[in-house]
């Protein structure tokens, strides 16, 4: 199986993408999960008008050193849909969508098949009919991409999701919690254009077994995020560190015959690090999922 990580947790030691591009191929990674979401701010490269020369500039870089880039996270939208946002909001969220839309030529550029998205939330659940609502909201809001997936050859991995409680910080009920869920709406919204995107980490949150999602998700599944925790926070750590049960997820994965790409989020390794030592917890991320996946090859 191939092996691939996001671009930001080297970016915090090489700003430039062109150096962190080489460092990942040089450790061993076959492919990127690209952070385009990192550029989702009024002055980033891609919110200017060469942003599609500089995709072609690391699509060049990333063809030099033989790594492909796999998938990409479109920028998030944090708003919520249950209450009226504000003026700055509104200006916001009409800034992140143009983002989103240039994602997919981005992706095109990259040869990048996969757009991660998230769905929108509400705060919380208090009743069936909210959640309701929320799907149907969800679903017209993802088939109004269809036109761009269509147009740039890309399939949109919609990604299971998690909430907290506000007065528990427990998990609560949200819209994708569940693999069910993430398949029914693939198969309201066509697979054509549709596939799953599975986050360990946001199944371990809601005390779901990664290996059972990987099993009810079957064939729709073609995107992993790929980290570990202790349930009680999102923490983006490497296999191992956390309670998920890997050995369990390594043999969901090959009963199923994935062929995608086993590909880190798990920036949280690096984020509170002193920026020379990112590289050093790169390699032993690598080092990790090399061993954890020799089992998937016997």
């Amino acid at each position: 199986m191939k092996t691939g990580i996001t671009t930001e947790e080297l970016s915090y030691l090489y700003p430039d993408e062109s150096q962190a591009i080489r460092k990942y191929a040089e450790i061993g990674f076959d492919a990127l999960d690209y952070s385009y979401d990192m550029y989702a701010y009024p002055d980033s490269v891609y919110a200017q008008d060469g942003y599609l020369d500089h995709a072609k500039k690391i699509k060049k870089i990333a063809d030099e050193n033989h790594i492909i880039i796999n998938q990409l996270h479109a920028p998030l939208f944090h708003h919520r849909i249950d209450k009226e946002m504000n003026e700055q909001e509104i200006e916001e969220e009409n800034f992140l969508s143009k983002m989103t839309l240039r994602s997919f030529e981005v992706a095109q550029i990259l040869d990048c098949h996969y757009i991660v998205m998230h769905p929108r939330k509400f705060y919380h659940y208090k009743t069936k009919q909210e959640h309701q609502d929320l799907r149907k909201y969800n679903i017209q809001m993802f088939r109004k991409f269809i036109p761009y997936a269509k147009k740039y050859n890309v399939q949109i991995a919609i990604e299971n999701m998690f909430a907290f409680n506000p007065n528990t910080h427990t998990a609560t009920d949200t819209s994708l919690r569940t693999a069910e869920e993430i398949v029914s709406y693939i198969e309201e919204l066509g697979d054509e254009y549709f596939v799953a995107c599975l986050d360990t980490g946001h199944a371990n949150i809601n005390g779901l077994e990664p290996a059972k999602m990987v099993h009810i998700l079957g064939r729709h599944l073609k995107v992993l995020h790929i980290n570990d925790n202790f349930t009680h926070m999102d923490q983006h750590l490497i296999c191992g560190l956390g309670t998920i049960e890997w050995d369990l997820f390594i043999q969901a994965l090959k009963e199923i015959s994935f062929n995608g790409v086993f590909s880190l989020e798990t920036n949280g390794m690096v984020s509170h690090l002193d920026a020379s030592m990112c590289e050093d917890c790169v390699r032993f991320e690598y080092q990790i999922i090399k061993k954890l996946l020799s089992k998937f090859d016997e």
